[in-house]
């Protein structure tokens, strides 16, 4: 299938583009493309104006600010796969975009498109809410930030409003510099993930998340209650904090509780090897 017509405008600023997005024909944002492309071809979305931002050159750096590595929204994936400051500073952001499909949609696809597309099985939100970034929101004349954890809403839904993009986002390095982990199992790899963990350690503080999962990335509140408490509890008694902390998937029958039994082992290998990276500093 092909898309239905749409126009074009290609925006030489975030001003622009944002002036563009808060117009009408339900504008969207276009850089990668690797998501909304295809959508676009099953017309699955439908936008009537597509706001190329693949120009805006500020959105496409890493940098150092402060206490925080802040990540340009077009930074593509292959960018942080391989970025130095990227592996010095948030080594799971580097592991965990060699699970993402495959090397040609990696030399395409953006950070910023993985986060706003907001797939559910995707691993950029799961690493965003473990690591407690911050989003930075632009839109005309005005810009905001929101926590990770606040940004996802539901499948394919964020907290971007009509006239607003995401520019970027801010990593804390307190945060980044902790002990972490990313699992996940797929039918084959590069395929979408049938379930993941992400787990970090540090400051007497766990902060794990699941995707693949639920509707979107969430945060796994009772498990990390369970791991501070208990820092070698029993696949059993993970099972029974994940089964708290996914509530659909827990009500979700036979095929749920496979979904719960997989999370629990995929969080144990993640707590495994952040052990093992404990142990060895």
């Amino acid at each position: 299938m092909k898309p239905r017509p749409f126009d074009y405008r290609r925006a030489a600023s975030v001003e622009e583009a944002c002036r563009l997005l808060a117009g009408p024909g339900e504008p969207r944002v276009i850089a990668g493309g690797q998501s909304l492309v295809p959508m676009m071809n099953l017309r699955l979305v439908s936008p009537g104006l597509l706001v190329d931002i693949g120009g805006l050159a500020e959105l496409r750096t890493v940098t150092l600010a402060g206490e925080a590595l802040h990540v340009g929204a077009l930074v593509r994936h292959r960018e942080v796969e391989t970025d130095p400051l990227v592996a010095r500073y948030v080594p799971l952001l580097a592991n965990a975009v060699r699970h993402v499909a495959h090397q040609a949609v990696r030399n395409r696809g953006t950070l910023g498109g993985s986060l706003c597309h907001a797939d559910p099985a995707a691993e950029f939100p799961a690493c965003m809410l473990v690591l407690e970034a911050t989003m930075h929101i632009a839109s005309t004349g005005a810009e905001r930030t929101v926590a990770a954890g606040d940004f996802f809403r539901g499948m394919f839904a964020t907290a971007l409003e009509p006239g607003e993009m995401l520019t970027g986002v801010s990593i804390p390095l307190a945060a980044a510099r902790d002990p972490a982990a990313l699992h996940e199992m797929s039918r084959r790899h590069g395929d979408l993930a049938l379930a993941g963990i992400v787990g970090r350690r540090g400051h007497g503080l766990e902060r794990w998340a699941a995707f693949g999962i639920e509707d979107r990335a969430v945060r796994l509140a009772h498990l990390e209650a369970l791991l501070a408490a208990k820092p070698q509890a029993g696949e059993a008694e993970m099972l029974a904090a994940l089964a708290i902390d996914l509530p659909s998937t827990a009500g979700a029958g036979t095929a749920g509780r496979a979904k719960l039994v997989i999370a629990a082992e995929l969080a144990r290998r993640c707590r495994d090897d952040i052990d093992r990276v404990s142990e060895a500093a």
